[in-house]
């Protein structure tokens, strides 16, 4: 544990909880520096800064369970939070299955360095940050005179994090994000403005590839242009890896302990059966260096470990944490994955190149979808309707943009009808969802 103000500050909201009575207690502290440069139309528009802390507690007490937040971490002060915390706590109804995790399925420490932070995050010249959102809106400024307006974007923050628990777990993270965006909208046909957008993200700064930004922001405004509205019908649908943990966070949601409990999962009872297409796999990449989410614990102290969430159409685990375990008997895992790797089955290693263009071909014809406009899934029954904006393509190759459609259906069957998946992930997202093909879907035109 670092020595300085910050963890004196959260030992001594863990003792003083534990003088006044406190039964168990974990302590999370958190420290953030954010910042963001806008520019529209190469003018600088907006300029944000904050730094933050904050000290999060959550107490066990009679019983009982509070959680209680503050920001005033000076010595008397503390202690008084503390105190007072405690006292409320005991007000509250019992809740017995709150409590610690099991001691031995928390982290013990001694992993590798999973390249988190970048540390030459307070180097940065402002001037360079500011250059590179105006960099990316002259890429496109002036260059199209359909073109109406440009809005580009530099953020940055650094994360740090510190949990402490009175049953002698003890858990750091760092983290640092470096992101670019551009967007813009060209005039169209009549009333129609299309928009597009671009955005790149990366953990360190020397990887963040702001080149190109604004161009490919241009480049899916412009092809919008001269949407048309086509037939209802079953289409094969091939969706863009930008836009597809969409169909993959339905998934993860009925995979939930919370869902499980409350029987709000079209997954409920289903652990160790075949419910998706056995081409699917989908894995939890939870220590992969320099990638974004990988961890070695959760908000709890849980051990985190590579391991597959569905294999082969199989649901191989739920996300439990200590709570919902105690309320629905089911083992112990994790709160919530760290980095899902969507993949067809047998090929998570060593796949050849399996691009948008071969999903394309792959399918012949059908819709490309590139974005999602609202829309929803039913929880308990996994049904979902969303609107759509893509493209109409044959033979594999885009002929135009489609608009005012809407694709139905359920997302158990949605993915016993996936025909490929590909090996592009896109880097800069959390979430590792490659571009998907499926075969036959339900989409609603006119």
């Amino acid at each position: 544990m670092k020595q300085d103000n910050e963890s004196a500050a959260i030992q001594i909201a863990l003792e003083t909880a534990e003088k006044c009575g406190a039964d168990a207690v974990r302590i999370t502290y958190n420290k953030t520096k954010h910042s963001s440069y806008t520019v529209r139309n190469d003018k600088l528009d907006r300029l944000q800064q904050a730094t933050g802390s904050s000290l999060f507690l959550q107490l066990y007490t009679e019983g009982r369970y509070g959680t209680f937040s503050t920001n005033r971490m000076e010595g008397e002060e503390l202690k008084n939070f503390i105190v007072k915390s405690i006292e409320t706590t005991r007000l509250l109804t019992e809740d017995p299955y709150r409590s610690l995790p099991e001691k031995s399925l928390c982290y013990m420490g001694g992993g590798a360095d999973l390249k988190q932070r970048d540390p030459g995050f307070s180097d940065i010249p402002l001037e360079k940050k500011i250059e590179i959102a105006k960099m990316c809106n002259a890429e496109i400024l002036g260059k199209d005179k359909r073109l109406l307006n440009v809005n580009s974007e530099y953020g940055d923050y650094e994360d740090h994090t510190l949990i402490l628990d009175s049953q002698g777990f003890s858990g750091e993270t760092d983290q640092t994000n470096f992101t670019v965006s551009t967007e813009c909208s060209v005039k169209g046909k009549g009333d129609a403005r299309p928009e597009g957008w671009w955005y790149e993200s990366s953990l360190f700064f020397d990887d963040l590839k702001y080149d190109g930004c604004g161009e490919r922001a241009l480049e899916r405004a412009v092809r919008k242009l001269g949407a048309r509205k086509i037939k209802s019908g079953k289409y094969n649908m091939v969706v863009e890896n930008t836009v597809s943990s969409r169909l993959v966070s339905p998934i993860i949601n009925a995979l939930n302990g919370a869902n499980i409990q409350q029987n709000n999962s079209f997954l409920n009872g289903k652990l160790g059966e075949r419910v998706f297409s056995p081409l699917l796999e989908i894995y939890d990449d939870a220590h992969q260096p320099g990638a974004f989410g990988s961890r070695y614990f959760d908000s709890e102290g849980l051990a985190t470990h590579p391991c597959p969430i569905i294999d082969r159409g199989v649901i191989s685990t739920y996300f439990i944490n200590t709570y919902y375990s105690k309320k629905t008997g089911l083992p112990v895992t994790i709160e919530s994955p760290s980095l899902p790797l969507c993949t067809l089955s047998g090929e998570r290693e060593g796949q050849n190149e399996k691009n948008l263009e071969h999903l394309l071909k792959g399918a012949g014809n059908g819709i490309f979808v590139t974005g999602f406009n609202g829309g929803n899934t039913n929880s308990s029954t996994g049904d979902f309707s969303f609107g759509i904006e893509g493209f109409y393509f044959e033979n594999g190759i885009i002929l135009y943009p489609v608009s005012e459609m809407n694709v139905t259906g359920n997302i158990i069957s949605l993915w016993n009808s996936i025909f490929d998946i590909g090996n592009d992930p896109r880097k800069a997202s959390r979430w590792l969802i490659p571009t998907l093909s499926f075969d036959s879907v339900d989409f609603n035109g006119f």
